[in-house]
């Protein structure tokens, strides 16, 4: 069963060993628990849990739309998603991306879309967020740092 929790720092051990394979770790954090110790307050950090089991990681950025200019104000980021690469392949991912719509409305009530970037060369992200119903808004971002990102969304 795939849950989401709130990281806390009761989670930092099991936090340490959530890994990506080197050739995705452009794409996203190489360190779980360095990325939460330097969060603003607007950047709410959460783990997906399989069977109670930290397997992934992701964030979500209440200060989006000031981060990037693409964003409504209404508009929560989701940003640093990852499942180890122990645990990819087995649907974690679109379980968890799936589930984020009504999981954000009911603790976000404020927030009417969700937004978030994929590089343009990680196929199988934006594969994944296609089939949980995101849209690639057919625009790019170009202010990451490995390339051009499609901009995706799905409203609320």
């Amino acid at each position: 069963m795939i849950t989401i929790e709130r990281y806390s720092k009761a989670w930092e051990q099991e936090a340490k060993g959530l890994r990506v394979s080197a050739d995705q770790e452009v794409f996203t954090v190489s360190s779980v628990v360095e990325t939460v110790s330097v969060l603003s307050s607007q950047e709410h950090p959460f783990l997906i849990l399989m069977d109670g089991k930290p397997v992934g990681f992701f964030l979500l950025d209440l200060a989006y739309s000031s981060t990037v200019d693409f964003a409504a104000d209404d508009t929560i980021g989701i940003r640093a998603l990852l499942i180890d690469e122990r645990y990819q392949g087995q649907g974690i991912a679109k379980q968890a991306i799936c589930s984020l719509p009504a999981f954000v409305q009911r603790t976000y009530p404020h927030c009417n879309r969700l937004q978030l970037t994929v590089n343009c060369r990680n196929e199988a992200a934006y594969r994944c967020y296609l089939k949980c119903g995101f849209e690639d808004t057919g625009e790019c971002y170009l202010g990451g740092p490995a390339g051009p990102q499609h901009i995706m969304q799905r409203e609320l």
